[in-house]
């Protein structure tokens, strides 16, 4: 009797041992995954080096090449939380995909610039000239107005926030736009006379939004504000206390600001909001 009770509770103590060496192992799996667009990411780096260090728990950095990634990966579940998107951006995924993503902070906006390999002002720009600008409808709609802005075109009054080329009222110079997907806008400025190219995109390819764009977006101009980049999850993350604690205590704190503006010398502006 003395050996079955000894040889039950050698299995009840293995169980336990068990049991609680495999929730120490599930808990050191358990990671927030960020979802990000790009390889230049200094600030997430700093920002979850410090929450790490804090707090003992991870945050993984998923980096994507697109734009169209991160939202899909959201939807799906494959990652938690995405910084990469302009208000608008996500605006816009919502509706036309039945996404319910919702915003927890705004983090920074990064001018979108004109660029060119041939001439030096935007004015310059020939008759019959080309133009490349992002397909994408915010990042579309964001280069008209950016080029009406700088008295290139106009549209059509009472345009709202998504407008297309045929909302051009006017094209004095009969400029011949041509649309690609935003990551290889930059690719294209060989073969165009100018390109608006998101500040991400240009300085991933080489490019200083500050020194080397032809005309710059006024972050200032009213419809700036669709273009500020969100933190986003699904509305059932919205309440997760490791989220809100990584954006309110180690992402939109000085030390994170600090270190946009010295890596990014201008050409990203940090606009930190809890939403």
């Amino acid at each position: 009797m003395k050996k079955i009770f000894g040889i039950i509770s050698a299995l009840t103590l293995a169980v336990l041992i068990t049991s609680c060496g495999g929730a120490d192992k599930n808990e050191s799996k358990e990671a927030l995954k960020l979802g990000v667009v790009g390889e230049r990411n200094v600030e997430y780096e700093d920002a979850i080096k410090r929450y790490e260090k804090d707090t003992g728990k991870k945050i993984e950095l998923v980096r994507f090449n697109d734009y169209n990634q991160p939202n899909d990966a959201l939807k799906d579940g494959n990652i938690d939380l995405s910084s990469f998107a302009t208000y608008i951006f996500i605006e816009d995924y919502n509706k036309n995909q039945n996404a319910n993503f919702t915003y927890l902070a705004d983090t920074i906006i990064s001018p979108m610039g004109v660029y060119s390999q041939k001439i030096k002002e935007i004015g310059e720009i020939p008759e019959g000239g080309k133009i490349a600008i992002p397909v994408e409808v915010s990042n579309n709609s964001r280069a008209l107005y950016i080029l009406e802005s700088a008295g290139v075109i106009k549209i059509k009054e009472g345009s709202g926030d998504f407008i297309t080329l045929d909302d051009i009222a006017e094209n004095p110079k009969n400029i011949e736009f041509v649309e690609l997907p935003a990551d290889q806008v930059s690719r294209a400025l060989e073969d165009v006379d100018a390109a608006l190219i998101n500040s991400d995109m240009a300085m991933e390819a080489g490019l200083s939004p500050t020194e080397d764009s032809i005309f710059l977006e006024d972050p200032e101009n009213e419809r700036a504000k669709n273009f500020i980049n969100v933190i986003a999850v699904k509305e059932n993350n919205k309440d997760n206390e490791d989220i809100k604690n990584f954006i309110e205590n180690y992402y939109l704190t000085d030390e994170t600001k600090k270190v946009i503006e010295d890596e990014y010398k201008g050409a990203v502006i940090p606009i930190f909001k809890l939403r």
